[in-house]
């Protein structure tokens, strides 16, 4: 089958210019690599750091290996990495910054936990200690998930929370998932804890608020409150 005359030009036109394109990048001193960012910061010395070619032009680094290495690191889930024309190469890791804190029972090591609920680690990462501790659970592993499913709607109703309420959240503690039938909520400064039910944190924690601002009661030997009731709450006193 003969093509159209101006449609073979075109394809010759194209390999040509594809041709030229890449010969341009492979060869010529004007896309050689000058600059590298991790996570959008521009960094020093990064040929010795990452076993990048100063001087040499993009399409000849060696990122697979680059990537390969970084991968390694336990701190590293995932590695995306860019050109960015004429001198630059991008390179993006997992970026998780934690939202809330968990306490792994098992090791009684301290990780962070992002908006998604994913396990993070705390070496190198962008936190503020002004958030709350989840206790009484397990980790599987580093950029994993806690085993407990309540974990996720939990750190979900944290992050409307702080929206809606920024003091409030800042003087929350803990919050003990050591019980299946309900969470317990410790509050910097109050000498009880509330116990509530995981699906519904904002609704209870709501209910607390309006209980103390409309009724002031005298709480002063009370360890628990228990907010899972729709028309009560029953202030308990003893264990907490």
């Amino acid at each position: 089958m003969m093509l159209p005359k101006k449609i073979k030009l075109s394809l010759i036109f194209f390999v040509l210019f594809g041709t030229t394109l890449l010969s341009v990048l492979n060869f010529t001193d004007y896309f050689a690599l000058e600059i590298v960012s991790v996570n959008a910061a521009n960094l020093d010395n990064w040929s010795d750091k990452y076993s990048l070619l100063e001087g040499t032009p993009l399409m000849h680094q060696p990122l697979d290996s680059l990537a390969s290495a970084l991968m390694k690191k336990k701190s590293i889930y995932k590695v995306d990495i860019d050109y960015a024309l004429p001198n630059k190469i991008e390179i993006k890791t997992n970026n998780y910054k934690p939202v809330c804190f968990v306490l792994d029972r098992r090791t009684k090591k301290i990780y962070g936990l992002d908006s998604d609920s994913r396990v993070v680690l705390l070496e190198n990462s962008d936190y503020s200690w002004n958030n709350p501790v989840l206790t009484s659970l397990t980790i599987s592993k580093p950029y994993g998930f806690c085993l407990d499913h309540r974990v996720k709607q939990v750190v979900q109703a944290l992050q409307k929370f702080k929206k809606k309420n920024r003091d409030l959240y800042g003087l929350i503690d803990e919050i003990d998932f050591g019980n299946s039938g309900f969470l317990k909520v410790s509050i910097d400064g109050l000498p009880y804890r509330l116990k509530v039910r995981y699906n519904y944190l904002l609704d209870d924690v709501d209910k607390f608020i309006r209980f103390v601002s409309r009724f002031d009661p005298n709480l002063e030997n009370i360890t628990l409150l228990d907010l899972r009731y729709d028309e009560m709450i029953v202030c308990s006193q003893g264990k907490k």
